[in-house]
């Protein structure tokens, strides 16, 4: 037996582990000499052998035999015959309808691979494609967005310094369940836990009282869904009121500030109090408890990037932190660049990225489109061919049955991923590809989200099984098919080649971190001032508090405001929810995660407004608004406000036979619910609206 180093590669955290191998068989645990996780993993990638071993896998290239229109049916090829037929194919779509008829979708999974999504980036580039789409644009397109326009790049994200902090406000967030987005820590939980211990205070503010909540790890406040931007506002504007601002900060660091407090002034706490859920006088204290602490943090994630002002609440966040002096601070919210400081690479390109369309003026963030409009690219000609990458968009964006109609027109998708998931059941060729467990790795996501930086490099545990193949070498090979160089003519074929020389600018490399305990070398902790000496990219290095490309952003949100203001008072309101038991929709096929309590995705609701609407725990309701409808069953949950109902995505298995566990337990896609097209998008980000939508609830019968 052998004892293999290597980290997961589920969610952000990437925490250590070490693989036992014997005969191919794989223990996995947790990498207790890990210098900075130290033993900490949760079960998801403790249990990972699960998918790595499951007989449902994709394991050898496939091709449709039916059409579209039909039940999918596949023969299995080989990789030669797939590779040339695709290669062909896309040659024709491109000679046909020009090369930006070819588009892409990239999944979450792909953000954890630091060879696949480059080699998918560099292929898209090298074919002249214009149109791509992913899963970013569900869940933080609003960060990129706002951090390009507030520090003119997409990869500066301050985060929590959690070790020093004397105040951390958790808004939109559960780090016990997702384990912090855009932070890469181990074991958030008990930080919380020891921000507390010290006599620091924590502060949640959610409509659900998570199960980050407790004695030990902070307080809630219950805030209604989607209202946290006007929350910001009023708590900036007290600050500004009481004369808590840092002036020295502002005018050393800052630039258009007059402009942001004559924007947050419009929303004092008494006018926002019933908007939001929260009483002036609460809000009131949570400004003087942020503004006084010795030292504060805030953070925010997906329960408010989801919502329809996802980038005006990032934007607020970061000017929370700077106007009391806490950006930049030690205790506040710092830039820890790892061994590469990416906020350099992420420069605004142009003052206005906006591009005319047949959809009106549209424009990418991190080189996405909105996902929400793949189908009208689609429908209207502009893409006529589709390459997904570990994606799976017929669950994952909003109008499942509009979008599986759209996809049916297109002359060629293919789909390259680890499962035959929904997607892959109507696509022209699905390809399979290796699982962490079987291709060589950088923690290069982490660049600059870790508050103990730390470069980790690992090599694959095992071989691929069966007919496996690493994203990069898929790619690769579709270019020697198309005539496009190709990093398999090179002499030396190095898929990490990138990697090595931005660790060059450590003095690291990667031959150093094969050699180094646990393949993982740590690196000095950040200095706070780096944020404004080595993040802010802007021309004049000032940090921008008050961007004119939000000026449409900013009247919207009066009217967003107006709108909300005079909603029914017994309005419900449907927001996400996750758990420990699934990671979008690529982890219901594990036997280790359906409990007894994690079988279907219910619809939670307070026991006031089951009571108000007559019915009973478990009971089947029909959950509708104007864009569709799902018939759930009821789980009856005190810890939601009242007015909100909650439940979790990724749901919706049905439609994939060949996973035999995900389909005897498929759920409901609550995407069914959420607006798409024209409309359903935040226009300064892209990003899905998917949170904070307004639904009815009735009996089913």
């Amino acid at each position: 037996m052998k004892r293999v180093p290597t980290y997961c590669r589920v969610c952000e955290p990437a925490c250590a582990l070490i693989a036992e191998v014997d005969d191919d068989r794989i223990r996995l645990l947790p990498d207790n000499d890990h210098p900075v996780h130290r033993g900490f993993a949760c079960h998801k990638g403790l249990n990972f052998t699960e998918i790595h071993d499951d007989p449902d896998r994709l394991n050898f290239p496939r091709k449709r035999t039916t059409a579209k229109t039909q039940a999918g049916e596949f023969e299995d090829v080989a990789w030669d015959q797939a590779l040339d037929e695709i290669g062909a194919q896309l040659l024709a779509v491109r000679d046909r309808h020009g090369a930006e008829a070819i588009s892409y979708y990239f999944g979450n999974p792909s953000g954890f691979n630091s060879t696949g999504r480059n080699a998918a980036r560099q292929f898209s580039r090298a074919m002249g494609a214009r149109y791509a789409f992913g899963s970013g644009t569900q869940d933080c397109a609003n960060k990129f967005a706002g951090a390009e326009a507030i520090y003119g790049t997409v990869n500066l994200h301050p985060i929590p310094d959690f070790q020093h902090t004397d105040y951390f406000l958790d808004i939109g967030s559960n780090p016990r369940i997702s384990h912090m987005s855009f932070v890469h820590m181990t074991n958030p939980v008990g930080a919380l836990r020891e921000i507390v211990a010290r006599g620091g205070k924590v502060r949640h503010v959610n409509p659900r009282r998570t199960e980050s909540v407790t004695p030990a790890t902070g307080e809630l406040i219950q805030i209604k869904p989607d209202t946290d931007l006007y929350l910001l506002a009023a708590m900036i504007n007290e600050i500004r009121e009481q004369g808590w601002v840092d002036d020295g900060v502002l005018e050393s660091h800052a630039k258009h500030v007059d402009a942001l407090f004559e924007f947050v002034a419009r929303f004092a706490s008494t006018r926002v109090e019933s908007v939001v859920g929260i009483a002036a006088a609460e809000i009131k204290t949570l400004a003087r408890e942020f503004a006084t602490a010795p030292s504060a943090s805030v953070h925010m994630s997906t329960g408010v990037n989801m919502g329809q002002q996802g980038t005006l609440a990032y934007w607020l966040v970061q000017m929370l932190s700077l106007v009391t002096g806490n950006l930049g601070a030690r205790g506040g919210n710092i830039y820890s660049p790892g061994y590469f400081p990416a906020a350099t690479v992420g420069k605004r390109r142009q003052d206005d990225p906006f591009f005319a369309t047949p959809f009106g003026p549209l424009r990418t963030v991190a080189g996405s489109l909105p996902a929400n409009l793949l189908v009208e690219h689609i429908e209207s000609g502009l893409v006529k061919a589709l390459i997904v990458l570990s994606g799976n968009p017929i669950l994952s964006v909003a109008g499942e049955e509009r979008t599986r109609k759209a996809f049916e027109q297109l002359e060629l998708l293919v789909v390259i991923d680890i499962y035959p998931n929904a997607t892959a059941q109507i696509a022209d060729y699905a390809l399979p590809a290796t699982d962490w467990l079987e291709r060589a790795d950088i923690n290069s996501i982490s660049l600059g989200f870790q508050p103990e930086p730390y470069v980790q490099y690992v090599d694959a545990v095992v071989s691929p099984k069966f007919e496996r193949k690493e994203e990069w070498w898929i790619f690769a090979s579709l270019e020697q098919r198309l005539g496009l160089p190709s990093i398999l003519d090179q002499d030396e074929v190095n898929p990490l080649a990138k990697a090595d020389r931005q660790l060059a600018q450590s003095g690291l490399s990667l031959a150093e971190l094969a050699a180094a305990p646990s393949r993982t070398i740590v690196l000095e902790s950040a200095e706070p001032a780096l944020l404004f000496e080595l993040g802010v990219q802007n021309p004049d290095r000032l940090i921008d508090c008050c961007p004119a490309l939000f000026a449409d952003a900013l009247a919207r949100a009066d009217s967003i405001f107006d709108a909300l203001s005079s909603e029914a008072g017994d309005q419900l309101k449907l927001i996400t929810l996750r758990t420990n038991y699934m990671v979008n929709s690529w982890f219901h096929n594990m036997p280790s995660l359906k409990r007894e309590q994690a079988l279907d995705n219910p619809l939670y609701m307070h026991p006031d407004d089951a009571e108000r609407l007559d019915l009973e725990n478990r009971c089947e309701v029909r959950v509708a608004n104007d864009y569709g409808a799902v018939i759930a069953t009821i789980a009856i949950d005190d810890n939601l406000r009242p007015g909100v109902v909650a439940m979790t995505h990724g749901w919706g298995h049905a439609s994939s036979p060949e996973l035999q566990l995900a389909t005897n337990h498929p759920g409901v896609n609550v995407n069914s619910l959420l607006p798409s097209g024209l409309g359903s998008f935040e226009p300064l980000s892209n990003q899905a609206h998917m949170t904070g939508i307004p639904v009815t609830v009735q009996a089913a019968n």
